[in-house]
């Protein structure tokens, strides 16, 4: 890690932006800084492991995520634990925290919960806002397992891709203490953490006696420059017409994580079983079939890209992870709401309608048009959830959907 700070300064059209690194891991970027189509904030930290705005092969994601959460000491991991994603960025790296942490405590009392801009009917529980963001309501369902939420949880884990001013930390705590969960402990989990201790100050001005740590692969502290002359970029919206009506999340999912969005919780259950090469046992996810029967068949060195969409990013990086485990060439994205300038860090974009056909503009970055690599793009609506513009852009491709259905598309 760097001892000596690292001062740096990042010109965008909008202004400067001037980071001073406290810590940093030597080995690799993790970050690079792109402008947002944002007038509430111009900058963006794009993470080259997370898997939203920059491909990543899955070992390199989950090697980051594992990172952070080995950073934790034993004794802050006492159960029960309820752990958090943000929709739509950290929904995956949230669940990936969570399966690292299950790794760890496998005995442990364990839930994992994301936010939503996709309620669903009748399963309401809390609700909150982020600020700066481009689509500012979160809402958080009771989970199909609720045993967490009665009260008895007593670590929080809150998981983030970054923080700034540790806002959407506190407005999160929050909305879950005034839910009713006797929170005796937070743990916050980011990439790069901007916040120079604001974050955890945040949660213990709201709660005065709640422990509060916080782990990141990068720590500084961040000073933006407002140029008094730029035009702030509009927040862009869709100017096309909704041809069918807006897809409703299902009340009763099928019980399988690698098809819907968590947004009604996981346990990250595990079951113990031998390995291939030897009688030594590991734990491994309940979480099969993880590569639908109907898929034709992955090879070897196969070149693959496989791309989540919105909030459904768990079960696909899932797929990508079984298959760069069986020697497949696997990189994963996911399609985003985030809208970004083009320039040196989004060097591909692509525009369509929404996959849950809300009525907001939907952005698939740094993808070339027509890529070479084999596609499988993940749905958790159904297969009119990618809609002819993505699939002219790809070109050829599968399609997994929420119902687990494999249907190949050719332009």
């Amino acid at each position: 890690m760097q001892q000596t700070p690292v001062i740096t300064r990042h010109p965008l059209n909008t202004g400067v932006l001037e980071l001073r690194t406290i810590a940093a891991p030597t080995d690799g970027e993790l970050f690079r800084i792109a402008e947002r189509i944002n007038p509430k904030r111009s900058f963006l930290f794009v993470s080259t492991v997370l898997g939203r705005h920059i491909p990543v092969r899955p070992r390199d994601h989950f090697d980051a995520v594992n990172g952070i959460v080995d950073q934790i000491p034993d004794a802050l991991l006492g159960g029960p634990l309820l752990v958090m994603g943000y929709a739509e960025t950290a929904v995956g790296i949230g669940a990936a925290a969570a399966r690292r942490i299950r790794e760890r405590r496998p005995e442990a009392d364990l839930l994992y919960l994301s936010t939503t801009r996709h309620p669903v009917a009748g399963r309401e529980w809390v609700s909150f806002s982020e600020g700066h963001s481009h689509a500012t309501a979160h809402h958080v369902m009771a989970p199909t397992s609720s045993e967490l939420l009665s009260g008895s949880a007593r670590t929080l884990v809150l998981v983030d891709d970054e923080t700034t001013t540790g806002n959407t930390f506190a407005a999160l705590f929050k909305a879950v203490r005034d839910g009713g969960v006797d929170v005796k402990r937070v743990l916050l989990l980011t990439l790069t953490d901007w916040s120079n201790g604001r974050a955890a100050q945040a949660i213990a001005e709201l709660c005065p006696g709640i422990p509060v740590n916080a782990f990141s692969l990068v720590r500084g502290e961040w000073r933006w420059e407002q140029d008094a002359k730029a035009t702030l970029p509009a927040v862009p919206i869709w100017a096309g017409e909704a041809t069918l009506p807006a897809w409703v999340p299902n009340p009763n999912p099928v019980p399988n994580p690698l098809f819907q969005a968590p947004r009604l919780g996981l346990q990250m259950e595990l079951i113990v079983e031998p390995t291939v090469e030897s009688t030594v046992e590991s734990t491994i996810e309940l979480m099969t079939p993880l590569i639908p029967t109907a898929l034709p068949t992955v090879a070897a060195g196969d070149s693959v890209l496989v791309i989540g969409t919105g909030e459904h990013v768990w079960g696909p990086m899932l797929l990508a992870e079984r298959l760069e485990q069986e020697g497949a060439d696997v990189t994963f994205v996911a399609t985003t709401r985030s809208p970004i300038l083009n320039g040196e860090v989004i060097r591909h974009k692509v525009v369509f309608p929404d996959h849950y056909r809300v009525g907001v503009p939907m952005y698939l970055h740094n993808v070339p048009e027509r890529p070479c690599a084999r596609v499988i793009i993940m749905t958790e609506t159904g297969d009119d959830g990618i809609c002819p513009t993505l699939r002219a852009y790809l070109g050829r491709g599968h399609i997994i959907n929420g119902a687990g259905q494999v249907t190949e598309f050719k332009t």
